[in-house]
C-alpha cells in the first residue's frame, strides 16, 4: 500500500514533464498562425485548470498508474505492460482536449484539440475584446476546490461573441493579458488607419468640389471683367441736348 501512491504520482509527474515537452515541441513545429509569425499565446494547463475535460485527462493518467502498480504487486507483467499503454494514451487523449490561442499581426488563432481544426478570426471583423475571470467548481491537486479560470473573450462586429479556450487564473492569467494587449494593440491601429482613410476620402472629396466649382466661378469673373472692359472702352453719357442759337 505504500507503492500506490509513489506510483500513482509518478504516473502524474512523467505526465506532467512528458506533456510540457510534447506541446513545445508541437508549438514549435506546427504553430497556430500560418502565413505570418504569432506573437503571443496561451494554452489550458491540465494540471492546474479546474474544468471537466482536464480533470478527465487526469483520471486517466492517475489511473494508469495505478494498472501499473497493480501489475507489479502481482507480478503480471502484462498488467504493467497495460498500464504504460494507458498512460500513453493519457498522453494523447491530453493532446486531443489541447486548447489553445495564439495572436499575429492581421489574425486571431485559437484550436480546440490538437487534431481539430484552427480558427482564424481576422481583426477587422473584431470589435473589442476583454478578459472574463470567475470561479471554478472543478477540482485540482494544487488548490482543491479554491480555482479560478480566465478567458479572452472576443465580440464580433456582427454582435457575436467567440469564447476562447479557458486556463488557470492563478498562473496563466499573465498569458491571457498579453494575447489581449496586443489584440487590442492592432485592433487601434486599425481603427486610426480607417480614420486616416475617411479623413483622407472627406478631404479628396472636397478638393474635387473644389475643382468642379471652380470653372464657373472663374466663368463669372471673366464676364464680370469684359462688362467691366467694354464699358471703359465706350462709357454711357448723357446725349446731346441742343442750345438756342441767339445770335
Amino acid at each position: 500500500m505504500l507503492t500506490l501512491p509513489m506510483a500513482v504520482a509518478a504516473a502524474g509527474a512523467a505526465h506532467y514533464l512528458g506533456s510540457r515537452a510534447v506541446k513545445a515541441v508541437l508549438w514549435s513545429v506546427s504553430p497556430l498562425s500560418t502565413g505570418e509569425p504569432q506573437a503571443f499565446a496561451y494554452e489550458r494547463d491540465v494540471w492546474r485548470t479546474a474544468e471537466p475535460a482536464t480533470m478527465q485527462v487526469q483520471g486517466a493518467v492517475l489511473g494508469s498508474g495505478l494498472v501499473v502498480w497493480l501489475g507489479a504487486v502481482a507480478g503480471q507483467s502484462w498488467l504493467s505492460g497495460l498500464g504504460v499503454l494507458a498512460w500513453i494514451g493519457a498522453l494523447l487523449f491530453d493532446l486531443q482536449r489541447w486548447e489553445r490561442v495564439a495572436v499575429s499581426a492581421n489574425n486571431l488563432w485559437f484550436q480546440r484539440g490538437f487534431w481539430e481544426k484552427v480558427h482564424q478570426v481576422a481583426y477587422e471583423n473584431i470589435r473589442d475584446a476583454h478578459i472574463e475571470e470567475k470561479e471554478a467548481g472543478g477540482f485540482t491537486l494544487r488548490r482543491g476546490r479554491d480555482n479560478r479560470v480566465c478567458r479572452l473573450q472576443v465580440r464580433m462586429k456582427d454582435k457575436r461573441v467567440v469564447a476562447l479556450p479557458k486556463t488557470d487564473a492563478h498562473s496563466g492569467l499573465a498569458d491571457v493579458e498579453e494575447v489581449a494587449n496586443q489584440l487590442r494593440q492592432r485592433l487601434r491601429h486599425l481603427e486610426d488607419r480607417e480614420a486616416m482613410k475617411r479623413s483622407e476620402a472627406a478631404a479628396h472629396e472636397a478638393a474635387q468640389q473644389a475643382a468642379e466649382a471652380a470653372p464657373s466661378g472663374d466663368a463669372e469673373l471673366r464676364q464680370a471683367l469684359r462688362k467691366l472692359r467694354a464699358g471703359a472702352l465706350a462709357p454711357d453719357v448723357p446725349k446731346a441736348v441742343k442750345l438756342r442759337n441767339e445770335s
